[in-house]
């Protein structure tokens, strides 16, 4: 009868070994599980990043453009008004002649 405790005595182990195997198991998995997430949303918020400061360079481009455009505007209209001073200056350089 002592034989048949003994028995199950080791039988209960074995099976607690066993159970605390699997549970350490299933922690592992878990944080395993849990740093690879977190390296996802490091990931994710670094291309959030990147995404939010190429929109602003785009934004920051853009108003260089409509200001560029706008000064090249202005340049071509001072321009026509020389253009047109220094045609009505040979003119009347020509006629004085």
């Amino acid at each position: 009868m002592a034989s048949r405790m003994e028995k199950g005595a080791s039988q209960q182990t074995s099976l607690l070994d066993v159970l605390k195997k699997k549970m350490r198991q299933a922690r592992e998995e878990a944080e395993q599980a849990k740093d690879e997430a977190d390296e996802v949303k490091r990931q994710l918020e670094q291309e959030r990043k990147k995404r939010e400061d190429a929109e602003a360079e785009v934004a920051a481009l853009n108003r260089r453009i409509v200001l560029v455009e706008e000064d090249l505007e202005r340049t071509d209209d001072r321009l026509k008004v020389a253009t047109q001073k220094l045609d009505e200056a040979s003119k009347a350089a020509d006629e004085a002649e």
